[in-house]
């Protein structure tokens, strides 16, 4: 197995569970906002059942994964990443301390058989979507995350470590129309740039600049991504449990 296809991966997964389950710093609802739920952010919702479907378009090809909240208990929800190819990672997600901690392990699909990953938030500061955002709102954030690889293939990788920082500014609320149907949602435009270093190699740092588009009671429900790699998009294909 490759060095650098597992660690994208793995990276991946992080990813995929941040999109799900990021309250940020923890907020309090003062709006009064229904939408909302016990962390105090309308636009990352814990509601137990709820599952988004998202299909991905890139240069590098087309796939759907789906990120599913198992169940919810207060603070604390058990999140689900699931690909196309059976893939899956179960995260334990908890806002109660005003960050999110991911914890878990997953099987990565038959061409990474009997490899499975922990993955930690190691640091975590500033917020993803603030609670009360509007237009011109700007916020920052900083996230390290630590994933310990065990299994054959990765018993020479130690662990990986992928630092991303963002500064994101709300541009509009707009109508946004993707296969899941047609939302009002707030518009965010985000800068990212993520480093990762591993004991046998290192990634050369990435920056991106993402569109994307938050629909409260929901979360994001579109992304549009440029980077050096290309182009990719972010779409929610189905929308259940809500």
């Amino acid at each position: 197995m490759r060095f650098k296809s597992l660690i994208l991966t793995s990276l991946m997964f992080a990813s995929l569970a941040l999109v799900g389950v990021g309250c940020g710093q923890q907020t309090s609802n003062t709006t009064g906002d229904k939408t909302s739920d016990t962390c105090g952010n309308p636009y990352y919702p814990f509601k137990p059942g709820m599952a988004i479907t998202y299909h991905e378009t890139s240069s590098a090809g087309s796939s759907d994964y789906t990120i599913r909240t198992v169940s919810v208990a207060g603070t604390t929800a058990t999140i689900r990443a699931e690909l196309a190819d059976g893939s899956t990672a179960d995260m334990t997600a908890d806002c109660a301390s005003g960050s999110v901690e991911l914890k878990g392990s997953s099987s990565l699909g038959a061409a990474m058989q009997g490899t499975t990953f922990k993955t930690t938030i190691v640091s975590s500061t500033g917020m993803y979507m603030p609670a009360n955002v509007k237009a011109g709102s700007a916020w920052s954030n900083s996230e390290t995350i630590r994933m310990d690889l065990s299994g054959d293939a990765a018993a020479s990788l130690g662990s990986i470590t992928l630092t991303t920082t963002e500064q994101s500014r709300a541009i509009s609320e707009e109508s946004v129309t993707v296969p899941a149907g047609t939302f009002t949602a707030m518009k965010v435009e985000i800068k990212r740039t993520s480093t990762t270093v591993a004991k046998m190699g290192k990634i050369p740092p990435s920056t991106q600049t993402s569109t994307e588009w938050w629909v409260k009671g929901i979360g994001m429900v579109k992304t549009v991504t440029v980077s050096q790699d290309g182009t990719s998009t972010i779409e929610a294909k189905s929308i259940t449990g809500l």
